[in-house]
């Protein structure tokens, strides 16, 4: 059988687009697949090809198609198209020979093959991989961060622990004075408390995680009234609003009454799960602003679902899963009417970034990524809390600016208990108002004769208790201001602790440039340093490492990794840098750190550390890393 087909036939039946081209880019051929490719006004000149091209894409594809057709060079180029949905085309440039060229009626100027294809389907399937990809590689580089901040948390406060378990057994052991050995022992245990609260923080943090996470974390109604029991949690934080010296108010919104809020059915211990983490970041993260150091807590209530509250932080939109998770819906809560609780946490402490407030309640997110190194902590907090708040059937959200302070808001619904039932008793309505007149006392006695309350704690305005200023408000910097109470409390118990070496010792013994932002550990190490008969110079960060060095020589510098303003890879760099060009004598640096992986030693060694001691550690084996390096570099 004899077929009769023209070459242009067979051309229009191709799935791909073809033009032959002469040494002008004129076509001389192009096909039906190619002229519909163009998308064009004018599809049947190949002149209007470029018309075609993507504005973003077009000097890309311009210039590449044009160097290959003046070098006579083939060219495989990817580009959009200007149509709505932005299709995807591959283009193809293949030159001809002389005798292709001469096949087609072309002079010996020569010619080129042109192809288009439509790409999209396969586009989209790449970028879709890539984007997987992406976000695959992001949730593992968060998850190393955060296993990174765990260890960090864990192990940092450990070192501490082991070094208090230490001075205990020297007290117990070595001094015979019971007012030495009684002084030394409580400040180590105060120490100690202190570390395994911290601890405890995270590893509840991490357990509420994984409990929410696997759908395993269970709510419990009970009947309770949110106004006593909110206002018991908040006792917690005496002490350490004590120690920080920062104003603390308590406020019912007006709205609370209105609603006539008494007894409900709720689980507010998860609720004041959400509150001591919202509380606890504000006295973590209150900072100079206008020489004020506030944090305030105002609770109100709605009978719908609320947009927002106070008015500048307006609650995310649940999605149709977290809409899902209410647990308030189901028969053990009663059939009560359901109203919203809503609380709000204030605060003049650094404040966040718009950026930053976009990522804050991802899990193992904060603010940035240098904020646990600054402030310490998780970076589950916050996740943990609008999980709960779904749970209850409520929502958080944030407002904020950066060097201002922050406010962070969150509500959760409740079932009101019927009138029978929710009547106290005259006990329990005492034991309520002696709650609430400690939290009240609580305002007055944060402000240790800074300031001078001149309007009721409680008032009918939620917004504002007026302040009147007496005296200067003292400054506080993060984590670093809250442990350095502390530690101001260690040296006066040192001075009432019996010497461990002689003073002769002591003043021919090696210089050690002690590197580390916690001061805790900083203190307690620079002192049981001391005792073994090295002379000390601490350090808060690299930045003041560096500039030590600038002035004086040391036997050894103890750097610690992650810090604020100069972390320790950095600043060991520097010091490296500044003995070149000065030249300077070399000085050993022993890396300190409490992340544990392999390629962030290695980052570490290659910084120009001389060798790296993990946290926890034992006294013998530091000063045994210290003598090693000291003896290797007087060698």
């Amino acid at each position: 059988m004899t077929y009769s087909i023209s070459a242009q036939e067979l051309a229009d039946m191709l799935p791909t687009g073809v033009a032959i081209l002469n040494h002008r880019d004129e076509a001389i051929f192009t096909n039906r697949r190619f002229r519909d490719l163009m998308t064009t006004s004018n599809p049947r000149s190949f002149d209007c090809w470029s018309q075609s091209i993507h504005p973003d894409d077009y000097d890309r594809v311009a210039t590449a198609y044009h160097n290959a057709s003046r070098a006579q060079q083939p060219l495989r180029i990817e580009y959009r198209t200007r149509d709505d949905d932005c299709p995807w085309r591959l283009l193809t440039l293949t030159p001809m020979a002389a005798d292709e060229c001469a096949r087609f009626g072309l002079d010996s100027a020569g010619g080129a093959i042109c192809t288009i294809a439509d790409i999209t389907q396969e586009k989209t399937a790449e970028l879709s991989q890539r984007k997987i990809a992406e976000e695959a590689q992001q949730r593992k580089t968060q998850q190393e961060r955060f296993i990174d901040m765990i260890s960090h948390e864990v192990r940092n406060p450990l070192s501490a622990i082991l070094h208090c378990t230490e001075d205990i057994l020297d007290a117990v052991q070595t001094t015979t004075n019971d007012r030495d050995r009684n002084a030394i022992i409580a400040q180590a245990a105060e120490t100690i408390g202190l570390c395994v609260a911290h601890q405890k923080k995270i590893v509840d943090d991490v357990l509420t995680f994984s409990k929410v996470d696997a759908g395993m974390l269970t709510l419990t109604p009970r009947r309770v009234q949110p106004r006593a029991h909110l206002a018991t949690s908040l006792t917690m934080f005496r002490p350490e609003l004590r120690k920080e010296n920062i104003e603390f108010e308590y406020k019912l919104d007006h709205s609370y009454e209105e609603q006539g809020i008494d007894w409900v059915v709720a689980d507010l211990d998860r609720m004041s799960q959400v509150l001591i983490n919202l509380v606890s970041n504000a006295i973590k993260f209150t900072a100079k602003s206008g020489g004020e150091m506030k944090v305030r807590v105002s609770m109100g209530a709605s009978t719908s679902r609320p947009p927002s509250y106070p008015p500048n932080v307006v609650f995310f939109n649940s999605d149709a899963t977290a809409l899902g998770l209410d647990k308030t819906r189901q028969a053990e809560w009663g059939e009560g009417p359901t109203a919203y609780i809503m609380v709000a946490v204030r605060d003049t402490g650094i404040g966040i970034s718009d950026e930053a407030q976009k990522r804050l309640f991802e899990r193992f997110n904060q603010a940035t990524p240098r904020t646990e190194s600054i402030y310490g902590g998780s970076g589950l907090g916050l996740n943990v809390s609008r999980r709960l708040c779904h749970l209850h059937g409520g929502e958080i959200g944030v407002s904020s600016k950066e060097g201002e302070g922050s406010t962070f808001g969150f509500f959760f619904a409740v079932r009101k208990s019927d009138t029978a039932q929710s009547s106290p008793s005259a006990s329990q309505t005492a034991q309520m108002d002696q709650t609430c007149r400690n939290i009240l006392s609580l305002g007055d006695e944060m402000t240790n004769g800074n300031h001078q309350m001149t309007s009721p704690a409680i008032s009918q305005d939620p917004e504002v208790t007026y302040i009147e200023e007496i005296n200067p408000a003292c400054k506080s910097d993060g984590r670093k201001n809250h442990t350095a109470k502390i530690a101001e409390s260690t040296d006066s118990s040192e001075s009432s602790a019996p010497e461990t070496q002689p003073k002769e010792e002591k003043e021919n013994s090696q210089r050690i440039l002690l590197v580390e932002d916690n001061i805790i550990n900083q203190r307690i190490l620079s002192r049981k340093l001391q005792s073994l008969g090295f002379r000390v110079t601490e350090a808060n960060n690299g930045r003041e490492a560096l500039d030590a060095v600038k002035k004086d020589h040391f036997d050894c510098i103890l750097m610690d990794q992650a810090m604020p303003v100069m972390d320790g890879n950095s600043a060991t760099k520097a010091i490296r840098e500044f003995e070149k060009e000065q030249p300077a004598e070399y000085t050993p640096v022993l890396g300190v750190t409490a992340n544990v992986r392999a390629e962030q030693q290695e980052e570490m060694l290659q910084s120009g550390m001389d060798d790296v001691i993990h946290k926890p550690y034992k006294m013998d084996e530091l000063t045994g890393k210290i003598q090693r390096l000291t003896f290797k570099e007087s060698g």
